[in-house]
């Protein structure tokens, strides 16, 4: 207990640069690890016989199952500013009883959200317009990851609950290790070995969701042992927290849905804004672009979790401006984390797109790598802005004000930004072709940004009564 005493002294007393640099660098790690799960399980089945099958079978379950994972972490946000408010409080009775309440409500959602992709995982795989060989091994992947989503999201949940108790190591080394767990079982069960007959494509599945339950373990018996100020010993369950724990955590969901919603519609669009010879290149293009996208604003967003429990913390403990204050100080890390990720991206936008393009069969590599690094090039420009609007969402997040940040998104991305791109999509061939469609939406990520900052300088969102 000494431990998290000398912890949560750190977030609501220390120097806050300091502060914050500790407690945020592990849940950069962590996420950046977090985010690697997928790419290592595309790089394992892709050295499978017939690769480009193997890849395809793979890739649409992965990207159907990390819809309901994004979507969760609306209710792990929630879950992180109802503890980490407790915790600034010093109530961690009501922490731990509170926490416990997000655990049993993560089995729930794991079940109601993961049964119904597995009973009819084949209708989904050919939506994607997947057939054949291809249709009956994303069928049975998507079937293994689906029943996994238990294991989804009781790791994120538990990552949540010591996160905001003020603790940041013990989710890396979970994450870090679940990665290290997943790499090892994903070779030996879809080659085989050690007297185990290989799994092919779907062996990729049960390493990531027995990795992932395996990760679990360690967390489950520290917070039951005690843990960063936590203790959880029972399980009973209470709708009242759980509806308090939804009406914080839905609105979060929703932004985060017009999110992927988002990335959907320039997909769709990037076909519309190409000449025909070109449409399947530059949607292999925007894919992978949009894949190194998602893997710089993911580890970037352990800044953002930062801020969430200090803001949490701190308002918890009365103290509004010094969580204001360090709302800013993640902001600056985050945008110095997402200006190295941008740079890096421009200087090698070329390598980066062929290496993740290798498996791009019928197209033109040459038209993806050119048509990639035009998308990185302007895309990148972005990233420092996007972590301005990320961390401020999430430091609101952490004082449980999830409504503005679903009506900014809504209103910027869904009833300004759609219109918009498909207009410049449709005129693409007068306007300068796939440069004026993702001009759009970097101008789009502007607008939705300033419109954050300029919420958050309102400060309403920091009323003591914004959580109860």
């Amino acid at each position: 207990m000494t431990g998290s005493h000398r912890s949560g002294s750190l977030l609501t007393k220390g120097p806050l640069l300091k502060a914050t640099l500790v407690f945020g660098w592990p849940l950069v790690a962590g996420m950046a690890f977090h985010s690697l799960f997928n790419l290592v399980d595309l790089y394992i089945v892709g050295q499978l016989p017939e690769s480009d099958v193997a890849i395809a079978a793979a890739t649409i379950p992965s990207l159907v199952n990390s819809i309901p994972m994004i979507l969760y972490n609306g209710v792990v946000n929630a879950g992180i500013a109802l503890v980490a408010r407790r915790t600034g409080l010093g109530n961690r009775r009501r922490g731990n009883y509170e926490a416990g309440q997000g655990l049993l409500l993560s089995v729930l959602l794991g079940i109601l959200l993961g049964v119904p992709p597995y009973l009819v995982a084949r209708p989904i795989c050919a939506a994607f317009d997947a057939t054949g060989v291809v249709l009956d091994q994303a069928t049975v992947y998507l079937e293994v990851m689906s029943l996994g989503t238990v294991t989804m999201f009781l790791l994120l949940q538990l990552t949540g609950a010591l996160r905001a108790a003020g603790n940041s190591v013990l989710p890396m080394i979970v994450l870090v290790g679940a990665n290290v767990l997943n790499v090892v079982l994903g070779v030996w069960f879809v080659f085989g070995g050690l007297g185990l007959d290989g799994m092919g494509v779907v062996g990729a599945a049960w390493a990531t969701v027995v990795s992932r339950g395996v990760a679990c373990l360690p967390a489950m018996f520290a917070l039951h042992r005690g843990f960063a100020g936590l203790r959880i010993r029972r399980f009973a369950f209470r709708w009242r927290t759980q509806a308090q724990i939804l009406r914080i955590g839905v609105p979060g969901c929703g932004q985060l849905l017009i999110r992927i919603v988002q990335y959907l519609y320039l997909l769709k669009l990037a076909a519309v804004a190409s000449p025909p010879s070109e449409v399947t290149a530059s949607q292999a293009a925007f894919g992978i672009g949009v894949r190194l996208d998602m893997f710089a604003l993911f580890s970037g967003l352990g800044w953002a979790a930062a801020a969430a429990t200090v803001v949490g913390q701190n308002l918890g403990a009365g103290k509004r401006e010094r969580a204001i204050r360090a709302s800013w100080i993640a902001v600056g890390l985050d945008a110095a984390t997402m200006l190295l990720f941008a740079g890096a991206f421009v200087l090698f936008a070329d390598p980066l797109i062929r290496f993740f393009g290798h498996d791009v069969t019928g197209t033109d590599l040459d038209a993806v790598a050119r048509i990639g690094a035009t998308y990185l090039g302007i895309s990148s420009a972005s990233y420092v802005y996007m972590a301005v609007g990320l961390v401020l969402s999430q430091a609101m997040a952490g004082a449980g004000s999830t409504r503005p940040s679903l009506v900014i998104d809504g209103v910027g991305y869904i009833l300004v930004g759609l219109p918009l791109a498909w207009l410049v999509a449709t005129h693409a061939a007068d306007l300068g072709g796939h440069r004026a469609l993702w001009l759009t939406a970097v101008l789009t990520h502007l607008a939705v940004t300033l419109t954050y900052v300029w919420w958050f300088r309102r400060g309403t969102w920091a009323r003591p009564t914004t959580l109860r």
